[in-house]
């Protein structure tokens, strides 16, 4: 049966020429509506709910609870009420890197029944998937399986020795090129012997052509933009110490005259650093 949604109210207190302008109202069904999880928060205990693809977009209906992704498990969201006051049920709507869209509704309870939600097991059950999907700009990946392929590619050992970039106390080299399926796991190595620490402003990769001698055409860089860095979390290089960091990227190939290249900046500081990878390399990565 179709259900119509007005304001009975609304349209008896309405001049003529505001009913003019109501056209018509568009029907829904119930095939329409998509129903929404329950789920309890309290200010002493953080809830946390597993997805089974990374987090895209998180909105919360309320400032009275407070929530993000969590950095090191992109596919996990942890979430707490502020105030011990009681608050208006209110909302949660999240959208997985597959394109789906979850939707809660979040109430207060000072002890609430469960702390920990798991929807992985439910996609598997194939409830989840029949929940309403958005435009997703990239192919999906369970978010367990990359970040362990990118913990295991953070402690493989050196393979590759003779691309680097030194400069001012820092030294800038590639470790290892690794990839499983259509993911490609760049190792950086980065090393501070200077009496400052380093201070990561940005990270940037990008795929720039090389030119011929005498070649005066322009040549715009392709920017790589990384489906995941690990640790991303990890912005200063203290001194006298090193860091290792793994950018994980779309497995790609590239022509001759062409080179990836990985470069850093400094934060508050005229420190950058830059290797370029060529196309020998990239062929030559090895399975993870």
């Amino acid at each position: 049966m179709k259900k119509r949604f007005i304001l009975p109210l609304c349209l008896a207190l309405a001049t003529e020429p505001a009913m003019a302008q109501l056209a018509f109202v568009l029907p829904m069904t119930n095939s329409s509506i998509r129903p929404s999880y329950a789920i309890q928060v309290s200010t002493n205990k953080t809830t946390h709910i597993i997805f089974p693809y990374e987090i895209r977009y998180a909105d919360l209906g309320s400032k009275e609870i407070a929530g993000e992704a969590v950095e090191k498990a992109g596919n996990v969201f942890r979430l707490k009420a502020i105030s011990q006051n009681p608050f208006m049920e209110t909302n949660l709507t999240v959208v997985t890197a597959d394109g789906r869209l979850f939707s809660f509704l979040i109430s207060y309870k000072d002890q609430p029944d469960a702390v920990t939600y798991d929807l992985t097991k439910m996609l598997l059950d194939g409830d989840v998937s029949k929940s309403a999907k958005v435009s997703s700009g990239s192919q999906a990946r369970l978010a367990d399986n990359l970040n362990r392929q990118g913990e295991l590619a953070m402690h493989s050992r050196r393979k590759i020795r003779h691309i680097g970039y030194k400069a001012q106390g820092m030294n800038m080299y590639l470790k290892n090129i690794l990839y499983k399926d259509d993911v490609m796991y760049v190792v950086l190595g980065m090393e501070n012997d200077s009496k400052l620490d380093y201070g990561i402003d940005y990270l940037r990769t990008y795929v720039m052509q090389m030119k011929k001698a005498g070649e005066s055409s322009a040549t715009q860089d392709v920017p790589v933009d990384p489906i995941k860095v690990f640790d991303a979390s990890e912005m200063v290089i203290p001194r006298q110490d090193e860091l290792t960091k793994v950018i994980a990227i779309e497995r790609l190939t590239l022509e001759k005259d062409r080179r990836l290249v990985v470069q850093i900046g400094e934060e508050s500081g005229g420190r950058q650093l830059a290797i370029s990878i060529g196309p020998d390399e990239l062929a030559t990565a090895r399975p993870l």
